[in-house]
């Protein structure tokens, strides 16, 4: 298949191949740059809020960001209404980018099936003009357009839409974690 995935993006198929080889570059540096996140924002609540009442320095994490607002506030309110307001800034660094991958995903799918409506335009457009021999090769060549196209496009679709629901739920666990420290910490600190 993979041979035949390549002689596809020297034949009429070429510029759908190309736009979706495109489309996976894209999808994969927005899963490589996500999965680094992953990495590096991975920190237990119990840690930080153990760190906070020890008093020593907090990483630059979203949650330890989100901890060290309510720390640096006199009261619970106040604690409360700032670990709010950097939960809305950590939510958007956790799920930056996320939702590329579920439009790569329909793209590449629509990608393949334009691909797939030009491939059967070439092979049945011709076919009352044409002789039997070329007739032969012009419905072979369209339909090879058409399988390749359809091929690669859902070759880069799932994947895609595979990374999206993994990184989504990575996200939702993540800031389930940062509610989670930040209520837990604010039950810590005194009420007017």
């Amino acid at each position: 298949m993979a041979a035949y995935l390549l002689h596809a993006f020297s034949g009429p198929a070429g510029l759908f191949m190309y736009l979706l080889l495109a489309v996976a570059a894209f999808a994969i540096g927005v899963t490589v740059d996500r999965l680094l996140q992953v990495a590096r924002f991975r920190v237990d609540g119990d840690a930080v809020l153990k760190r906070v009442a020890e008093r020593l320095p907090l990483g630059s994490t979203p949650l330890e960001a989100v901890i060290a607002a309510g720390a640096g506030q006199p009261d619970y309110e106040r604690a409360w209404d700032a670990m709010t307001a950097e939960s809305i800034r950590a939510e958007q660094v956790i799920r930056r980018r996320i939702p590329y991958l579920s439009t790569v995903a329909s793209l590449a799918t629509m990608i393949g099936l334009f691909g797939t409506v030009y491939g059967l335009i070439l092979a049945f457009g011709s076919m009352g003009d044409l002789a039997a021999a070329e007739r032969a090769a012009h419905l072979s060549e369209g339909s090879s357009t058409a399988m390749a196209s359809t091929a690669f496009g859902l070759l880069v679709a799932i994947p895609a839409l595979a990374a999206h629901a993994a990184l989504d739920a990575w996200a939702r666990d993540q800031l389930a974690e940062i509610e989670r420290a930040a209520t837990k910490f604010a039950l810590l600190l005194p009420r007017p």
